[in-house]
Formats: C-alpha cells, structure tokens, sequence
C-alpha cells in the first residue's frame, strides 16, 4: 500500500467550516483584526457556541469552527483562519490559546474570542518570555512552562531552571514570570526536565520528572529504574516574582521507570488527574533504535494520591504485562478511565516508532480494551489528543484515506465516525476545544 508523507507538524491544529449535508458553515467569513482584550462578555446577549478545531495544511497552521463533531464534513480549502498553532488550549469558557513553537527561542501566544456571528476574532498575539513546552490552565491563568533555561548570568551548564510563564486568561497579557532552579532536586549529579502540569487543588499542581545528568556530555541518567513527581505551590500574593511558585517536595517510587515519553527531542506527557481526584502516572519504557528497553523496570501505571501528597504504595499494574506493548501516552478522559496511545510493537518503542494503537485502561478496576472501530493502525497517521465533553469523548484521527473526528465510548470502547475533515494533503488533524461568544 502506497503510504502518505506527513509533515513533522504533527501536532498542528486547523479549524474551519463547511457547509456539507447537516454541518452548516460558521467560518466563511472570520476576522483577524486584533480586537480588545479582557473582561467578561454580555451576558444578555444570545448564546453562540463553536468547536474549535486545529490542524495543519500546507505547512499552514489553521483554526476552524464548527458546530458538530458527529456528522458533516469540513474542508480546510478556503476555510478557517491563519494561526501560530494547532493545539488549541481554552480558558474560561470563551477563549482559545494557540502557541508557536520556535526550537530554542521565545514562543508566540496567540489567543482568540468567539464574535455573536460565530466567527473567530484575534485576541492578542505577542511573544513569551521563553518557549513553552507544557500548558495548562489555573484559576485566572495560563500557566506556560519550559525547562533548559538558566538564571541570568550563569554557567548554562549549572543553575538550570523551570520557568513558569503565567499568562492572564482574561487579557493573553503575561503577568509574570517565576523561575524555579531544578538542579540536583531528585538525585545527585542530575538536574529534572518535566513533562505533564496538572493540578490538584490547595494552588499546588505536579509535574513528571525525567532525571537528566548534569555533565553537558551525556543526556541520559544513572537512574533508570524510578519516578518521580514534584509538588510545586502557588502563592500570587508573594512579592518576588520567582517565589510565587515554590517547589514543595519531590515524591519517588521505585515500582517502575519515568513518566515522559519523547517525540523526538520533545518531551510528552504522560500523566493525568482521574474522576478521583488523583494522578495516575504511565512509563512508557521506551527502547532506543536497536530495541533496548531504557529501564529494566516494564511499561506500567502507578498512583500518586493528591489529598495524601504521595505515591499509594499498593497501586500498581504492569501495563506491558496486560497489553503485550508498551504505552506512549495517556490521557484522562473522565470518571477512571484513561485513553492510551500504544505502541505497535514492544520491540520498536523509540520516540519515532509508530504508536497509533488505542486502548481504554481502567484505572480502578483495572480493565483494558482495545478501541474498535477506528482504522487500522498502519493507516493512522495521527490519533490526535481526545476532546472531551459531559461525558461524550472525541478523537482526532488522521488517517491513510479519510480523515475523521471519532466519538468514543469509554464503556465499550467502540467508536463510531464523526465529522470528516477533508483536504488536508500531508498535514494533519490537531486538537479540539470548544468556546462561546460570553
């Protein structure tokens, strides 16, 4: 079979409109003018709602909106508006975030309103302190956050630091900027690169560690077999800009290797807050390009218990064990269930190996299906991060010959075909988001 060349923008995010059978076009006509930032909308004025939806054509990132994920189709030809990104973040119900990626240098933030003709508006688009690798919502803000930074003035090989960018949801203005050092924080001789930001009430949220050796000469570390979480504290009310957010603990088990997978040189999550209120953390223990694990510990899921701050020392499933492959990254995609990107032989786990097997994994009970209905996993280019909404899951996948948004159910872990999203050439589908005009 003749197979499609995709472009390394693989996480771009294109939404649009088309009108086709039953989905109507929202999106024939947007505005890119920036438009004045903050406050709150009207509440008086009628209710308009959209699905934002990203992806990549052309090497062009895209913006799209339409008004159902379960029927109709959508073409990218002459739809949509111009964007930095394809991953869309919201905030407060009525805001879109994008952000540009730029390697090593400072990223672009772009953040978008819905007008009461259903259109996307320009926001604010501006330039971060530093670039963002993980982003996440926390109260009134976006918090955007990169490692590999230093403190001004110092030797780039020590002093290395976490900056957490936080962003005004309301303005796309950045309010401030905290620097945290992360040298030697889990283990002598090794500074932490994170993956994964998530929340856990009492202004605290956790991020995954994945050690890294101090020596500029080695990017691995002498400790394999662990993981780890650190609890970090956020106190707005604190003076200094880089004591607002303060790194609390470092937890550690042993039970199995790190959580982050890679893509590349980019770290990917995989962590995430279930129903209960607790972070389930998933090792991929991926190999290298020979087929050799990078711990001896197996692919496997453990607890991190938000109200205790700590590992549950009796939770723990072999995931490899369980599924015959290992798994690449993990979403929470609500009550206890997590949708699993697995790969699709144990044996070729790196971070370019293909990883388009999906699998509901039960973090109470412990059950695991394997999703049916979606295309084979050799014709899956892209199975994108799953939108959810109530209780009705959305996949973005893109595919050898039609590229579609896909409703889950988490019980049965069945699909059905939803929205087609036509045109894309050697680009992809991105992520979903949904936002309103108030």
């Amino acid at each position: 079979m003749k197979k499609r060349l995709f472009s390394g923008a693989l996480l771009a995010l294109v939404f649009s409109v088309f009108t086709f059978v039953s989905c109507s076009s929202d999106d024939n006509s947007t505005t890119q003018e920036p438009s004045e930032g903050g406050g709150e909308g009207d509440p008086n004025k009628e209710l308009v709602e959209r699905y934002v939806i990203g992806a990549s054509a052309s090497s062009t990132s895209l913006l799209l909106t339409v008004q159902d994920l379960k029927k109709g189709s959508i073409s990218v030809n002459g739809n949509g508006v111009n964007a930095l990104g394809t991953t869309v973040y919201t905030h407060g119900g009525n805001r879109a975030y994008v952000f540009e990626y730029r390697k090593g240098d400072p990223s672009g933030s772009q953040s978008w309103l819905l007008n009461d003709k259903g259109q996307l508006t320009m926001n604010t688009k501006l330039d971060l302190p530093t670039r963002e690798e993980f982003i996440a919502s926390m109260g009134k803000y976006m918090i955007a956050t990169t490692g590999g930074v230093t403190l001004d003035g110092e030797d780039p090989n020590s002093n290395k630091a976490q900056a957490f960018n936080f962003i005004d949801g309301a303005t796309g203005e950045v309010a401030f900027t905290s620097y945290v050092n992360v040298q030697e924080i889990a283990e002598k001789g090794e500074y932490a690169n994170f993956a994964g930001l998530e929340t856990i009430g009492n202004n605290r949220f956790v991020m995954a560690i994945e050690p890294m050796k101090l020596n500029s000469e080695s990017t691995t570390s002498d400790h394999r077999d662990s993981a780890w979480l650190a609890i970090f504290k956020f106190n707005e009310n604190a003076e200094n800009e880089n004591d607002k957010v303060v790194l609390e603990k470092v937890v550690k088990s042993d039970k199995m290797s790190f959580a982050v997978a890679r893509y590349r040189s980019s770290r990917i999550s995989t962590i995430g807050k279930a129903g209960d209120g607790n972070v389930y953390l998933f090792s991929p223990n991926a190999t290298d390009s020979k087929g050799v694990p990078f711990s001896s510990k197996p692919s496997a899921v453990i607890k991190f218990d938000s109200k205790k701050g700590d590992f549950d020392p009796g939770y723990y499933y072999d995931l490899e064990a369980i599924s015959g492959t290992k798994v690449y990254k993990a979403f929470a995609i609500g009550g206890e269930n997590f949708l699993l990107n697995m790969f699709v032989e144990p044996s070729n786990a790196s971070n370019r190996a293909p990883a388009n097997k999906l699998a509901v994994f039960n973090v109470i009970t412990g059950d695991f299906k394997w999703v049916e209905g979606l295309p084979e996993a050799e014709n899956i280019a892209v199975a994108g991060t799953p939108f959810v909404e109530n209780e009705e899951v959305f996949i973005p996948v893109t595919a050898e010959s039609k590229s579609n948004v896909y409703v889950l159910d988490p019980n049965t872990a069945t699909v059905t075909k939803g929205l087609e999203i036509k045109d894309l050439g050697d680009g992809s589908i991105g992520t979903i988001g949904k936002i309103s005009n108030k």
